[in-house]
Protein backbone atom coordinates (compact mmCIF):
# COMPACT_ATOMS: atom_id res chain seq x y z
CA UNK A 1 0.00 0.00 0.00
CA UNK A 2 2.74 2.30 1.10
CA UNK A 3 5.09 1.82 -2.21
CA UNK A 4 1.80 2.76 -4.24
CA UNK A 5 1.84 6.35 -3.41
CA UNK A 6 3.21 9.05 -5.24
CA UNK A 7 3.88 10.80 -2.11
CA UNK A 8 5.94 8.10 -0.79
CA UNK A 9 8.53 8.30 -3.78
CA UNK A 10 8.51 11.93 -3.84
CA UNK A 11 9.80 12.13 -0.23
CA UNK A 12 12.24 9.19 -0.72
CA UNK A 13 13.47 10.77 -3.86
CA UNK A 14 13.88 14.64 -1.71
CA UNK A 15 15.51 12.55 1.02
CA UNK A 16 17.91 10.67 -0.89
CA UNK A 17 19.06 13.75 -2.67
CA UNK A 18 18.96 15.76 0.83
CA UNK A 19 21.54 12.96 2.62
CA UNK A 20 23.77 12.72 -0.71
CA UNK A 21 24.18 16.78 -0.28
CA UNK A 22 24.84 16.28 3.43
CA UNK A 23 27.48 13.39 2.93
CA UNK A 24 29.36 15.54 0.17
CA UNK A 25 29.65 18.34 2.87
CA UNK A 26 31.11 16.24 5.72
CA UNK A 27 33.23 14.24 2.90
CA UNK A 28 34.47 18.30 2.42
CA UNK A 29 34.85 18.79 6.20
CA UNK A 30 31.58 21.15 6.19
CA UNK A 31 29.60 21.03 9.49
CA UNK A 32 26.59 21.34 7.42
CA UNK A 33 27.49 17.59 6.64
CA UNK A 34 26.44 16.84 10.14
CA UNK A 35 22.21 17.27 8.48
CA UNK A 36 22.98 14.07 7.72
CA UNK A 37 21.80 12.41 11.15
CA UNK A 38 18.67 14.57 10.84
CA UNK A 39 18.21 12.98 7.24
CA UNK A 40 19.18 8.88 8.91
CA UNK A 41 16.27 9.67 11.79
CA UNK A 42 13.55 10.70 9.04
CA UNK A 43 14.49 6.84 7.30
CA UNK A 44 14.15 5.05 10.65
CA UNK A 45 11.60 6.16 11.67
CA UNK A 46 9.40 7.11 8.48
CA UNK A 47 10.61 4.59 5.77
CA UNK A 48 11.68 1.50 7.27
CA UNK A 49 8.60 0.12 8.98
CA UNK A 50 5.95 -0.05 6.37
CA UNK A 51 8.64 -2.80 4.98
CA UNK A 52 9.00 -4.39 7.94
CA UNK A 53 5.25 -4.67 8.86
CA UNK A 54 3.64 -4.08 5.83
CA UNK A 55 -0.04 -5.73 6.48
CA UNK A 56 -0.04 -2.78 9.70
CA UNK A 57 -0.54 -0.92 6.65
CA UNK A 58 -3.20 -2.62 4.62
CA UNK A 59 -5.95 -0.59 6.45
CA UNK A 60 -4.69 2.39 6.08
CA UNK A 61 -6.59 4.89 4.05
CA UNK A 62 -4.92 5.68 1.00
CA UNK A 63 -5.39 9.19 1.12
CA UNK A 64 -3.47 9.25 4.88
CA UNK A 65 -0.68 7.76 3.72
CA UNK A 66 -0.83 10.31 0.41
CA UNK A 67 -1.13 12.87 2.97
CA UNK A 68 1.53 11.83 5.73
CA UNK A 69 4.30 11.43 3.18
CA UNK A 70 3.55 14.77 1.79
CA UNK A 71 4.35 15.84 5.53
CA UNK A 72 7.12 14.35 4.81
CA UNK A 73 8.03 16.19 2.69
CA UNK A 74 6.80 19.72 3.87
CA UNK A 75 9.15 18.56 7.17
CA UNK A 76 12.48 18.47 5.00
CA UNK A 77 12.15 21.41 2.84
CA UNK A 78 11.00 23.28 6.50
CA UNK A 79 14.52 21.64 7.72
CA UNK A 80 16.68 22.04 4.62
CA UNK A 81 15.39 25.88 4.18
CA UNK A 82 15.24 27.23 7.91
CA UNK A 83 18.88 25.09 8.90
CA UNK A 84 20.83 27.88 6.92
CA UNK A 85 19.50 30.48 9.30
CA UNK A 86 19.14 28.25 12.28
CA UNK A 87 22.88 27.29 11.83
CA UNK A 88 24.13 31.48 11.18
CA UNK A 89 21.61 32.29 14.61
CA UNK A 90 23.10 30.06 16.64
CA UNK A 91 26.63 29.19 16.09
CA UNK A 92 28.08 33.21 15.77
CA UNK A 93 26.51 33.94 18.99
CA UNK A 94 29.26 34.56 21.99
CA UNK A 95 29.99 31.50 24.30
CA UNK A 96 29.88 31.77 27.36
CA UNK A 97 31.84 28.59 27.81
CA UNK A 98 36.07 28.95 28.39
CA UNK A 99 37.40 26.17 26.00
CA UNK A 100 41.32 26.40 27.60
CA UNK A 101 40.02 24.78 30.66
CA UNK A 102 43.90 23.12 31.06
CA UNK A 103 41.89 19.92 32.36
CA UNK A 104 43.62 16.88 31.31
CA UNK A 105 41.37 14.18 29.79
CA UNK A 106 42.77 11.97 32.84
CA UNK A 107 40.99 14.56 35.14
CA UNK A 108 37.83 15.25 32.97
CA UNK A 109 37.61 11.33 33.67
CA UNK A 110 38.03 11.47 37.18
CA UNK A 111 35.32 14.23 37.73
CA UNK A 112 32.77 12.42 35.72
CA UNK A 113 34.33 8.55 37.02
CA UNK A 114 33.37 10.15 40.59
CA UNK A 115 29.95 11.10 39.38
CA UNK A 116 29.32 7.75 38.12
CA UNK A 117 30.53 5.91 41.35
CA UNK A 118 27.90 7.89 43.66
CA UNK A 119 25.22 7.56 41.50
CA UNK A 120 25.91 4.10 40.92
CA UNK A 121 26.29 3.39 44.98
CA UNK A 122 23.12 5.35 45.27
CA UNK A 123 21.51 2.57 42.48
CA UNK A 124 22.81 -0.11 44.92
CA UNK A 125 21.25 0.77 47.61
CA UNK A 126 17.85 1.81 46.06
CA UNK A 127 17.66 -2.34 45.53
CA UNK A 128 18.50 -3.30 48.45
CA UNK A 129 22.48 -3.57 48.21
CA UNK A 130 21.73 -6.23 45.71
CA UNK A 131 24.97 -5.24 43.50
CA UNK A 132 24.45 -8.16 41.17
CA UNK A 133 20.63 -7.21 40.79
CA UNK A 134 21.53 -3.73 40.08
CA UNK A 135 23.62 -4.31 37.26
CA UNK A 136 21.95 -6.74 35.55
CA UNK A 137 18.05 -5.99 36.52
CA UNK A 138 17.06 -9.29 34.26
CA UNK A 139 13.33 -9.10 35.79
CA UNK A 140 13.27 -5.75 33.78
CA UNK A 141 10.08 -3.79 34.16
CA UNK A 142 8.35 -6.38 36.17
CA UNK A 143 11.01 -6.37 38.50
CA UNK A 144 13.27 -3.74 40.48
CA UNK A 145 15.44 -1.91 39.04
CA UNK A 146 17.76 1.27 39.89
CA UNK A 147 15.91 4.12 38.98
CA UNK A 148 12.52 2.68 39.17
CA UNK A 149 9.93 4.84 40.29
CA UNK A 150 5.95 5.65 39.91
CA UNK A 151 4.82 6.72 36.47
CA UNK A 152 3.25 9.92 38.38
CA UNK A 153 5.40 11.28 41.24
CA UNK A 154 4.15 14.06 43.61
CA UNK A 155 6.80 13.38 46.01
CA UNK A 156 10.53 15.13 45.97
CA UNK A 157 11.64 11.65 46.18
CA UNK A 158 10.62 10.94 42.80
CA UNK A 159 11.72 14.20 40.75
CA UNK A 160 15.50 13.42 42.24
CA UNK A 161 15.03 10.09 41.26
CA UNK A 162 14.30 10.59 37.85
CA UNK A 163 17.23 13.05 37.70
CA UNK A 164 19.86 10.68 38.89
CA UNK A 165 18.65 8.26 35.85
CA UNK A 166 19.13 10.72 33.33
CA UNK A 167 22.56 12.02 34.78
CA UNK A 168 23.60 8.01 35.15
CA UNK A 169 23.26 7.65 31.72
CA UNK A 170 24.39 11.10 30.30
CA UNK A 171 27.67 9.88 32.40
CA UNK A 172 27.63 6.83 31.24
CA UNK A 173 28.03 8.28 27.64
CA UNK A 174 30.59 10.44 28.79
CA UNK A 175 32.48 7.90 29.65
CA UNK A 176 32.46 5.84 26.40
CA UNK A 177 33.74 8.45 24.62
CA UNK A 178 36.84 9.40 27.09
CA UNK A 179 37.50 6.06 26.59
CA UNK A 180 39.20 7.39 23.16
CA UNK A 181 41.06 10.02 24.34
CA UNK A 182 43.04 8.88 27.63
CA UNK A 183 46.73 9.41 27.16
CA UNK A 184 47.52 5.84 29.09
CA UNK A 185 46.48 2.40 28.89
CA UNK A 186 45.62 2.58 32.96
CA UNK A 187 43.21 5.42 32.40
CA UNK A 188 41.93 3.82 29.33
CA UNK A 189 40.94 1.26 30.74
CA UNK A 190 39.36 2.48 34.34
CA UNK A 191 37.39 4.32 31.72
CA UNK A 192 36.14 1.52 29.09
CA UNK A 193 35.77 -0.92 32.71
CA UNK A 194 33.30 1.95 33.96
CA UNK A 195 31.29 2.14 30.57
CA UNK A 196 31.49 -1.43 30.41
CA UNK A 197 29.86 -2.22 33.75
CA UNK A 198 27.24 -0.08 33.45
CA UNK A 199 25.90 -0.95 29.46
CA UNK A 200 24.31 -4.18 31.38
CA UNK A 201 22.01 -1.95 32.97
CA UNK A 202 20.46 -0.11 30.69
CA UNK A 203 19.98 -3.58 28.07
CA UNK A 204 18.13 -5.76 30.68
CA UNK A 205 16.31 -2.56 31.78
CA UNK A 206 13.89 -2.79 28.91
CA UNK A 207 14.15 1.19 27.34
CA UNK A 208 15.95 1.09 23.92
CA UNK A 209 16.41 4.81 23.63
CA UNK A 210 18.58 4.70 27.02
CA UNK A 211 20.70 1.49 26.00
CA UNK A 212 20.88 4.06 22.45
CA UNK A 213 21.56 7.17 24.56
CA UNK A 214 24.21 5.17 26.14
CA UNK A 215 25.88 3.44 23.46
CA UNK A 216 25.96 5.39 20.28
CA UNK A 217 28.49 7.68 21.83
CA UNK A 218 30.99 5.74 21.76
CA UNK A 219 30.20 4.38 18.29
CA UNK A 220 29.83 7.76 16.97
CA UNK A 221 33.23 8.53 18.50
CA UNK A 222 34.80 5.66 17.46
CA UNK A 223 33.76 6.60 13.61
CA UNK A 224 35.07 9.80 14.19
CA UNK A 225 38.54 9.24 16.05
CA UNK A 226 39.16 5.50 15.78
CA UNK A 227 42.42 4.35 14.06
CA UNK A 228 41.28 1.98 11.99
CA UNK A 229 40.70 2.05 8.07
CA UNK A 230 37.24 2.90 6.76
CA UNK A 231 36.81 -0.24 5.63
CA UNK A 232 37.15 -1.85 8.61
CA UNK A 233 34.98 0.70 10.40
CA UNK A 234 32.32 0.11 8.24
CA UNK A 235 32.14 -3.76 8.80
CA UNK A 236 32.56 -3.18 12.54
CA UNK A 237 29.49 -0.90 11.86
CA UNK A 238 27.49 -2.97 9.93
CA UNK A 239 28.37 -6.25 12.46
CA UNK A 240 27.17 -3.58 15.84
CA UNK A 241 23.88 -2.86 13.57
CA UNK A 242 22.97 -6.31 13.16
CA UNK A 243 23.68 -7.22 17.13
CA UNK A 244 21.48 -4.03 17.69
CA UNK A 245 19.05 -5.52 15.81
CA UNK A 246 19.00 -8.56 17.13
CA UNK A 247 19.50 -7.43 20.80
CA UNK A 248 16.83 -5.43 20.72
CA UNK A 249 14.07 -8.15 18.98
CA UNK A 250 15.41 -10.11 22.53
CA UNK A 251 14.77 -7.29 24.78
CA UNK A 252 11.23 -6.13 22.58
CA UNK A 253 10.06 -10.28 23.63
CA UNK A 254 11.28 -10.52 27.43
CA UNK A 255 10.99 -7.21 29.32
CA UNK A 256 7.68 -7.63 30.09
CA UNK A 257 7.94 -10.61 31.79
CA UNK A 258 11.84 -10.67 32.58
CA UNK A 259 14.36 -12.41 31.37
CA UNK A 260 14.97 -14.96 33.93
CA UNK A 261 13.33 -18.18 31.80
CA UNK A 262 14.75 -16.95 28.64
CA UNK A 263 18.44 -16.70 30.42
CA UNK A 264 18.05 -20.16 31.97
CA UNK A 265 17.29 -21.60 28.60
CA UNK A 266 19.92 -23.33 26.33
CA UNK A 267 18.58 -21.25 23.35
CA UNK A 268 16.66 -18.25 24.30
CA UNK A 269 15.74 -17.43 20.96
CA UNK A 270 13.46 -20.60 20.78
CA UNK A 271 10.98 -18.77 23.34
CA UNK A 272 10.81 -15.96 20.82
CA UNK A 273 8.31 -15.61 18.24
CA UNK A 274 9.57 -17.08 15.03
CA UNK A 275 8.02 -14.18 13.15
CA UNK A 276 9.59 -11.62 15.70
CA UNK A 277 10.36 -8.57 13.88
CA UNK A 278 11.83 -5.35 15.00
CA UNK A 279 8.96 -3.04 16.13
CA UNK A 280 8.55 0.69 17.18
CA UNK A 281 9.81 2.10 14.04
CA UNK A 282 5.83 3.09 13.13
CA UNK A 283 6.48 7.02 13.18
CA UNK A 284 4.64 6.94 9.61
CA UNK A 285 1.40 4.59 10.89
CA UNK A 286 1.38 7.17 14.11
CA UNK A 287 1.94 10.39 11.39
CA UNK A 288 -1.20 9.15 9.57
CA UNK A 289 -3.85 8.73 13.08
CA UNK A 290 -1.87 11.91 14.37
CA UNK A 291 -3.75 13.40 11.00
CA UNK A 292 -7.03 11.31 11.38
CA UNK A 293 -7.19 12.62 15.20
CA UNK A 294 -7.02 15.93 14.13
CA UNK A 295 -9.94 15.25 10.91
CA UNK A 296 -12.45 13.44 13.32
CA UNK A 297 -12.83 16.47 15.86
CA UNK A 298 -11.45 14.62 18.93
CA UNK A 299 -9.28 18.01 18.88
CA UNK A 300 -8.09 20.53 16.86
CA UNK A 301 -4.42 21.93 16.80
CA UNK A 302 -2.74 22.94 20.20
CA UNK A 303 -0.64 26.06 18.97
CA UNK A 304 2.17 25.22 20.58
CA UNK A 305 0.23 23.62 23.67
CA UNK A 306 1.72 20.12 23.42
CA UNK A 307 5.40 21.85 23.26
CA UNK A 308 4.85 24.09 25.90
CA UNK A 309 3.71 21.18 28.13
CA UNK A 310 7.09 19.52 26.97
CA UNK A 311 9.00 22.53 28.26
CA UNK A 312 7.35 22.85 31.60
CA UNK A 313 7.79 19.17 31.88
CA UNK A 314 10.86 20.42 33.85
CA UNK A 315 9.10 21.51 37.09
CA UNK A 316 8.50 19.46 39.86
CA UNK A 317 5.25 17.96 40.45
CA UNK A 318 5.94 18.55 44.19
CA UNK A 319 6.39 22.04 43.07
CA UNK A 320 3.35 21.82 40.78
CA UNK A 321 0.71 18.97 41.86
CA UNK A 322 -1.58 19.83 39.02
CA UNK A 323 1.66 20.00 36.43
CA UNK A 324 -0.55 18.28 32.68
CA UNK A 325 0.33 15.09 31.88
CA UNK A 326 1.92 14.52 28.72
CA UNK A 327 -0.37 12.92 26.00
CA UNK A 328 -2.79 11.30 27.53
CA UNK A 329 -5.86 12.56 25.55
CA UNK A 330 -3.71 11.23 22.30
CA UNK A 331 -3.14 7.90 24.03
CA UNK A 332 -7.25 7.50 25.27
CA UNK A 333 -7.83 8.20 21.43
CA UNK A 334 -5.89 5.76 20.23
CA UNK A 335 -7.86 3.27 22.80
CA UNK A 336 -5.11 3.15 25.49
CA UNK A 337 -7.56 4.13 28.16
CA UNK A 338 -7.48 2.17 31.41
CA UNK A 339 -9.78 3.52 34.58
CA UNK A 340 -7.31 1.49 37.18
CA UNK A 341 -4.27 3.26 36.11
CA UNK A 342 -3.12 6.35 37.88
CA UNK A 343 -2.06 8.18 34.24
CA UNK A 344 -5.88 6.93 33.10
CA UNK A 345 -3.83 5.27 30.28
CA UNK A 346 -2.27 1.90 30.05
CA UNK A 347 0.49 3.17 27.70
CA UNK A 348 1.38 6.37 26.07
CA UNK A 349 1.97 6.68 22.23
CA UNK A 350 4.88 8.60 20.81
CA UNK A 351 3.47 10.66 17.53
CA UNK A 352 6.96 11.22 16.17
CA UNK A 353 8.66 14.55 15.24
CA UNK A 354 6.37 15.25 12.77
CA UNK A 355 2.99 13.91 14.26
CA UNK A 356 3.90 15.82 17.19
CA UNK A 357 3.92 19.26 14.82
CA UNK A 358 1.19 18.20 13.44
CA UNK A 359 -0.72 18.03 16.67
CA UNK A 360 0.90 21.50 17.46
CA UNK A 361 0.09 23.24 14.54
CA UNK A 362 -2.15 21.75 12.11
CA UNK A 363 -1.15 19.48 9.05
CA UNK A 364 0.42 22.50 7.05
CA UNK A 365 2.28 24.23 9.47
CA UNK A 366 3.35 21.43 11.61
CA UNK A 367 5.55 19.91 9.89
CA UNK A 368 7.29 22.84 8.94
CA UNK A 369 7.20 24.20 12.76
CA UNK A 370 8.65 20.45 13.28
CA UNK A 371 11.71 20.91 10.84
CA UNK A 372 12.49 24.07 12.52
CA UNK A 373 12.67 22.69 15.97
CA UNK A 374 15.41 19.94 14.26
CA UNK A 375 16.90 22.76 12.11
CA UNK A 376 17.49 24.83 15.69
CA UNK A 377 18.72 21.55 17.00
CA UNK A 378 21.23 21.12 14.30
CA UNK A 379 22.46 24.55 14.86
CA UNK A 380 23.27 23.97 18.08
CA UNK A 381 25.40 20.42 17.46
CA UNK A 382 27.23 22.69 14.94
CA UNK A 383 28.10 24.85 17.00
CA UNK A 384 29.70 21.93 19.78
CA UNK A 385 30.98 20.55 16.73
CA UNK A 386 32.70 24.09 15.96
CA UNK A 387 34.09 24.04 19.56
CA UNK A 388 35.59 20.33 19.40
CA UNK A 389 39.04 21.39 19.94
CA UNK A 390 37.61 21.27 23.86
CA UNK A 391 37.15 17.65 24.58
CA UNK A 392 34.28 18.82 26.75
CA UNK A 393 32.80 20.35 23.73
CA UNK A 394 33.78 17.48 21.67
CA UNK A 395 31.89 15.14 24.03
CA UNK A 396 28.77 16.88 24.11
CA UNK A 397 27.96 16.90 20.06
CA UNK A 398 29.16 13.74 20.56
CA UNK A 399 25.94 12.72 22.90
CA UNK A 400 23.69 14.96 21.15
CA UNK A 401 23.86 13.60 18.16
CA UNK A 402 23.60 10.50 19.52
CA UNK A 403 20.26 11.35 20.89
CA UNK A 404 19.36 12.89 17.58
CA UNK A 405 17.71 9.49 16.51
CA UNK A 406 16.04 9.45 19.75
CA UNK A 407 14.36 12.55 18.89
CA UNK A 408 12.69 11.38 15.62
CA UNK A 409 9.95 9.26 18.56
CA UNK A 410 9.34 12.64 20.08
CA UNK A 411 10.76 16.03 19.88
CA UNK A 412 11.13 16.22 24.43
CA UNK A 413 12.90 17.06 27.02
CA UNK A 414 12.09 13.53 28.11
CA UNK A 415 14.84 12.72 25.31
CA UNK A 416 17.45 15.44 25.69
CA UNK A 417 17.60 15.62 29.75
CA UNK A 418 20.91 13.35 29.17
CA UNK A 419 22.65 15.85 27.02
CA UNK A 420 21.15 19.01 29.19
CA UNK A 421 22.84 16.80 32.34
CA UNK A 422 26.28 16.82 30.57
CA UNK A 423 26.05 20.60 29.62
CA UNK A 424 25.61 21.05 33.15
CA UNK A 425 28.42 18.71 34.30
CA UNK A 426 30.73 20.62 30.98
CA UNK A 427 29.88 24.08 32.24
CA UNK A 428 30.78 23.42 36.42
CA UNK A 429 34.06 21.73 34.79
CA UNK A 430 34.54 24.78 32.87
CA UNK A 431 33.69 27.60 35.55
CA UNK A 432 35.62 25.42 38.12
CA UNK A 433 38.74 25.33 35.81
CA UNK A 434 38.43 29.26 35.21
CA UNK A 435 38.77 29.67 38.79
CA UNK A 436 41.43 27.58 39.19
CA UNK A 437 43.89 28.77 36.79
CA UNK A 438 42.84 32.57 36.68
CA UNK A 439 40.63 33.97 33.97
CA UNK A 440 41.70 32.72 30.23
CA UNK A 441 40.47 34.90 26.72
CA UNK A 442 37.64 33.92 25.43
CA UNK A 443 39.13 33.08 21.91
CA UNK A 444 41.83 30.56 23.81
CA UNK A 445 41.32 26.74 22.06
CA UNK A 446 43.18 23.90 23.03
CA UNK A 447 43.44 20.96 20.94
CA UNK A 448 42.02 17.28 22.71
CA UNK A 449 45.03 15.04 22.70
CA UNK A 450 44.80 12.63 19.84
CA UNK A 451 42.84 9.50 19.69
CA UNK A 452 44.19 6.27 20.75
CA UNK A 453 43.11 2.94 19.25
CA UNK A 454 40.82 0.59 21.18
Amino acid sequence: MVAHELTFWLAAVLLLALTVESCIKLLNRNSFGIAVAVYVTVFAWYFVDPFIHPEQYDYLPPFLIDQSYGQVMLFLLGFRFFMPMAVHWIVRRRSAGVFDTRLTPEQILIGAGAIWLLLLVIGIYRVGGDVIGALFPIDSRAGVTMWGREAVSSSAGGFLVASAAYLFNAVTAFLGVLVFFQRSTFWRCIAGAMFAIALPYFFFEGARSHFLAAILPFILTYLFYGRHAIVIKFVILAVTFVCLDQGFKFVTAFRGTGFREALAAENPYQLMDEDLRQSGLNMIQELCFANAYLESGAASPAYGGRYLNELLNVVPRVIWPSKPLIGIDYAKWRGMEDPNSELGVFATVSTGMIGGGVLNFGEILGPVAAGILMALWTGLLIRWWEQRKSLLRLVLFMLGAALTFNLGRDISLLVLWPVIFAYFFVRFAEICATRRFGQVPQVATVTPPGPVHV
